[in-house]
């Protein structure tokens, strides 16, 4: 029973290494840039092996031996496709670290073909979605007739590089949000409330990006979901700004301006960041009478929350605990799954 980590020369990959190393595990680390992936091995003692995505051949050779990968290079919109398209056709389960809407997408639109392969697909093995999905389920299964689901969350810390990237590279895109069981355009930060995450309301943003409705729809059935992240007054007011002027931020020019920042980031928080940051979660579910149920989730920093919970996810797979085709977390393994992550717990509010 093999693991192979694909793309730990990047932040989250190589932390992920380096926690699963922690629990005694011995994935195969993989990239591919084979000098970087080495050095990486050599650090942390573990096998490793490189081999590009833009050759099928090659990525089937690298996963015939493996049991499960786990994706960490992002994007994952471009990388996930090739490695699931190998992971159908050697059996490999596949997981990985996506966050958005499109990217799960891809993993659905292949689901029947894993399914019959024998093979799940599990995108979201981290901080988004484990967390906010498993805490969907649990309010579902407290008020069975919830018709609306809403779902905030915030962190606390230092931020990668590649966040970083994504957040930029997303400004003038057009997201979703789950309203009578299908799913409308929506732009960031469009809408602002209150979430109380335990220590006084904080003001949260609509987040139509992030993959956390569809998984919370897929898990649920709940027809109406909005999601939401808590973000500094000035991302706020640049995310607007990004709806009304998409062209401009859409623009290379907008690209040139920013990535010269964007590259003097560190690539991630260090290891007292890590120790130092924690994680919020809010969700509540509404049913038509207009009960409603409320609950916190709460854990450590997000980059860390991440690596410890693809750790534990391919723990299960390794251990043959696995649902062939698409599937999302809590759907697999319960909501109670995150509980098992140290330092993470949940309450309910009401």
């Amino acid at each position: 029973m093999t693991a192979l980590i694909y793309g730990v020369t990047g932040y989250m990959g190589r932390l992920t290494a380096a926690r699963a190393a922690e629990a005694g595990l011995r994935p195969v680390l993989a990239g591919r840039d084979p000098d970087r992936t080495a050095a990486i091995g050599r650090e942390l003692g573990l096998p490793t092996r490189a081999f590009a995505l833009d050759d099928p051949s090659a990525v089937r050779r690298g996963l015939a031996d493996v049991t499960v990968v786990l994706n960490g290079a992002g994007p994952f919109g471009r990388t996930s496709r090739p490695l699931i398209e190998a992971c159908i056709e050697t059996g490999t389960h596949y997981l990985d670290f996506a966050g958005e809407v499109p990217e799960f997408e891809i993993a659905a639109g292949l689901g029947e073909r894993a399914r019959q392969a024998g093979v799940m697909l599990l995108p979201g093995a981290g901080f988004g979605v484990v967390p906010t999905d498993s805490l969907a389920v649990h309010l579902h299964r407290r008020l069975s007739g919830a018709d609306r689901l809403e779902i905030a969350f915030q962190t606390v810390g230092g931020l990668s590089r590649g966040t970083a990237s994504t957040l930029l590279r997303d400004l003038p895109r057009t997201g979703v949000r789950r309203q009578g069981g299908s799913y409308v355009r929506h732009r960031a930060a469009a809408v602002t409330k209150k979430a109380d995450f335990g220590a006084g309301p904080v003001t949260v943003a609509s987040n139509p990006w992030r993959a956390d409705l569809l998984t919370a729809a897929h898990s649920t059935g709940i027809p109406t979901i909005d999601t939401y992240t808590a973000l500094p007054a000035p991302v706020r007011v640049l995310m607007r700004l990004a709806a009304r002027l998409p062209r401009l931020f859409g623009s290379r020019a907008w690209y040139r301006l920013l990535d010269p920042l964007v590259r003097r980031l560190p690539a991630g928080p260090d290891e007292e960041e890590l120790a130092k940051g924690s994680s919020h979660i809010w969700g509540r579910a509404t049913a038509p009478d207009g009960r409603r149920v409320t609950a916190t989730m709460h854990g450590p920093e997000a980059y860390e929350f991440t690596a410890r919970t693809a750790r534990l996810l391919l723990q299960r797979v390794l251990a043959g605990e696995f649902t062939p085709g698409f599937q999302t977390p809590a759907s697999v393994y319960g909501p109670d799954l995150v509980l098992e992550i140290d330092g993470v717990r949940r309450t309910d509010v009401m």
